[in-house]
């Protein structure tokens, strides 16, 4: 772990660490935890926090400990453990719980009969298709159309603020030739979005403060975040804004961390180590890296799913029972397929097998219930679908292969961009996630 120091001042302390622990500072960084016999001398010196220091794994004190350093406020605090213990310490590092489930995000029962397991609907950067994306009236608008949840983007402004926007700039969206990373929070609280009804900005704490209301309670959130800021700040800034506003249900089962490559993850895991994580990907080359990480969820684009690569990479998550969301699916013929992913052999079978997908991420929330309905009133026999023609079958069909195929090309030279630009790492790269 490197740390920069700027206080030679050192004080060794003898510890007895305890079960009931709290973090001392949020941005303190530790090496290890205690050793077997929970016994050992620190070595503590004081530090102003930096990327290095926060980036290291997280050491935790009993309540009596965090007391004798309340007044460490404004700067981070760097533990060293004694040369003759420092090894044992490392090894010791391990941690203790694996990655958190998050059981509300799953499929639902339907109400009709329960066998049946239907994705949720999730509100694409909220409502997308009626309002401009990622504002307050969009969410508003999502919760208005019934959705199950919300899934939204996170940025990270010049002053380190958690801001909500797809786009790491500010010209599609608000019409100004500006990066969210150059701008302060006071600067890009004027921005007004060029669709109506003209919305500003939101910061991430002004989104929990209105999720916060008790009739929004079973109402959760997936956090697309976003590779453009370091992982460390922006995790740092998303603690933040969790920490600043509470509810009456903790954030960590309401939130689902989207991550997009194994730096992020790693962050998450350090900084947010409670919450539920989710593995961001259009590529099933790179998402079946991260295949063996106990618990990690899967937020995949529903067109990667489709064809036989997409159906081998089911079953392995059907094996091993992990969440699957998948993106952004607009259209009601992919809608329908994500149902039947869930009915195992078709609608004579309902309830066949287990859920594969878990939640849809949808422009429009409203359409995607409607066809969930239309497609449980053909199931229950109250409706019969017209019978396309062979040709306009034909049609149908090799429309949708082209679509898949030319996705797929997309994502292929995505991949390599993105990972020869070093943005998609890869876990052998850095420390396994089951350590923090």
């Amino acid at each position: 772990m490197k740390t920069r120091l700027l206080s030679t001042t050192t004080t060794t302390l003898p510890f007895l660490v305890s079960p009931s622990f709290c973090r001392v500072h949020e941005r303190a960084s530790f090496l290890s935890r205690a050793c077997p016999d929970r016994q050992f001398l620190l070595r503590v010196r004081y530090i102003r926090t930096t990327h290095e220091a926060a980036a290291g794994p997280c050491f935790l004190f009993s309540h009596q400990q965090r007391r004798s350093f309340a007044a460490v406020t404004s700067t981070a605090v760097a533990v060293t453990a004694m040369s003759h213990e420092r090894q044992s310490l490392i090894d010791k590092d391990a941690q203790s719980e694996a990655i958190p489930r998050a059981p509300w995000a799953a499929a639902r029962p339907s109400l009709r009969d329960p066998s049946r397991r239907l994705p949720q609907a999730i509100a694409h950067r909220g409502a997308k298709a009626y309002f401009p994306e990622n504002t307050m009236a969009a969410f508003r608008g999502a919760l208005g159309a019934g959705s199950h949840a919300i899934e939204t983007d996170v940025h990270l402004s010049a002053d380190g603020v958690a801001v909500l926007s797809h786009d790491p700039t500010l010209k599609r969206c608000f019409g100004v030739d500006a990066r969210i990373a150059d701008c302060s929070w006071e600067y890009l609280s004027t921005m007004r979005t060029l669709k109506e009804p003209h919305e500003a900005m939101p910061r991430l704490q002004d989104f929990l403060s209105w999720l916060a209301q008790p009739r929004f309670d079973e109402i959760w959130v997936v956090l697309d975040i976003k590779l453009d800021d370091d992982p460390n700040d922006l995790m740092l800034a998303i603690s933040k804004a969790l920490d600043s506003v509470q509810g009456s249900v903790p954030w960590d089962q309401r939130i689902v961390l989207g991550c997009w490559n194994a730096s992020f993850l790693q962050a998450a895991r350090r900084h947010l180590p409670t919450f539920p994580l989710a593995h961001i990907s259009a590529s099933l080359l790179y998402s079946h890296h991260f295949l063996r990480v106990p618990n990690l969820g899967f937020n995949l684009n529903q067109k990667s799913l489709v064809g036989p690569p997409g159906r081998m990479f089911l079953r392995e998550l059907q094996r091993t029972d992990k969440l699957l969301l998948t993106w952004t699916v607009n259209e009601p013929r992919w809608m329908e397929w994500c149902i039947r992913q869930n009915l195992g052999r078709g609608r004579s079978s309902p309830g066949a097998g287990p859920a594969l997908i878990d939640g849809v991420i949808t422009d429009d929330p409203r359409l995607y219930l409607d066809v969930c309905e239309r497609f449980e009133d053909e199931m229950d026999g109250k409706v019969i679908r017209p019978k396309m023609g062979l040709a306009q079958k034909a049609r149908e069909e090799v429309r949708a292969v082209c679509s898949v195929l030319f996705f797929q090309v997309l994502v292929m030279a995505y991949h390599i961009v993105r990972r020869v630009q070093g943005k998609f790492d890869y876990l052998e790269d850095r420390k396994s996630l089951d350590r923090r």
